[in-house]
């Protein structure tokens, strides 16, 4: 009775399994159907060798000896002892860097203009235009009908027709 219930029920996933392995997920369900699914109980113990073979190669260590990180160390502080060479064009480069600065400041900055007063002549014809201005606008306003019906205004005209022979 065992057996059909087996196979009605699915086998477990890789994420489960690997959940197993980490200690996730349910883990008394997962266990109780390794116990009855031999396929699954075999990908099981596959993954548990991995895992077990690489913690046990991460596990393993390089011995270094003594005199070698000695060696190593004196080569690190001999390095941090020895100046960095600077060459004579590298020295120049923040002057440089800061008179190019200047220099467009300078050619970029313009004085306010001061403003010219208008000569009499332009006032007086300003006061013209001005006047006009005003007359314009007080014309435009008395007209009732508005500028842009005068054109439809003419084609409704009355025009006398005679009668011809007939």
């Amino acid at each position: 009775m065992n057996r059909p219930q087996q196979h009605l029920q699915k086998h477990l996933s890789d994420d489960e399994l690997i959940g197993m392995l980490y200690g996730l997920g349910n883990i008394e369900d997962a266990e109780s159907h390794l116990a009855g699914c031999s396929e699954c109980d075999e990908r099981w113990s596959a993954m548990h060798r991995a895992l077990g073979m690489a913690r046990s190669a991460s596990a393993k260590t390089t011995e270094i000896s003594a005199r070698r990180l000695a060696v190593q160390r004196q080569q690190i502080l001999e390095r941090l002892e020895q100046p960095l060479p600077v060459s004579l064009g590298w020295r120049w480069v923040p002057v440089a860097t800061a008179a190019s600065l200047l220099a467009a400041a300078m050619f970029l900055y313009q004085r306010p203009s001061v403003p010219q007063s208008a000569p009499p002549a332009t006032a007086a014809v300003n006061a013209e235009s001005d006047a006009q201005l005003f007359t314009d606008v007080y014309s435009m306003e008395q007209d009732v009908e508005p500028r842009a019906a005068a054109p439809i205004r003419a084609l409704f005209q009355e025009a006398s027709f005679e009668k011809g022979p007939q």
